[in-house]
């Protein structure tokens, strides 16, 4: 009864929580980003769009959507961009496998500009979808 009021089994909080993993992923994989990129002498931005790469970077990249954000991106020392994605899947299902499915075809996109893709991915979920 208490749950039902509060509306935590009737779906009044299904998105609280919503990416909350993701968002710890991103925080964990930028520690290590910052570390490394501070070492080597690289940049990075977050949350990088076609326009905020192009401001900070002067490259203009072509992008399959328009509202396509990218995670991280990093500028190597040879000015090479490569664009990294972050996921953690704490169970599978349909989820993980269109998204993996989203992220094929997208790599053969930035391939073809000369852009490098990296997904870095973790968490219980990919157990099942072996």
């Amino acid at each position: 009864l208490v749950d039902y009021c509060l509306g935590v089994e009737v779906g009044m909080d299904t998105n609280g929580r919503k990416n909350r993993t993701g968002t710890i992923m991103e925080r964990l994989v930028e520690d290590y980003l910052l570390e490394f990129c501070d070492k080597h002498k690289i940049e990075y931005i977050t949350q990088a769009n076609a326009s905020k790469i192009f401001t900070k970077f002067g490259i203009n990249i072509e992008v399959d959507k328009s509202s396509r954000k990218f995670d991280f991106v990093i500028r190597t020392t040879n000015s090479q961009l490569i664009f990294v994605e972050t996921n953690f899947y704490g169970a599978g299902g349909t989820k993980l496998k269109a998204t993996a499915g989203e992220y094929k075809p997208l790599h053969k996109f930035l391939k073809n500009q000369n852009l490098g893709f990296l997904w870095i991915t973790d968490g219980l979920g990919w157990k099942t979808a072996r």
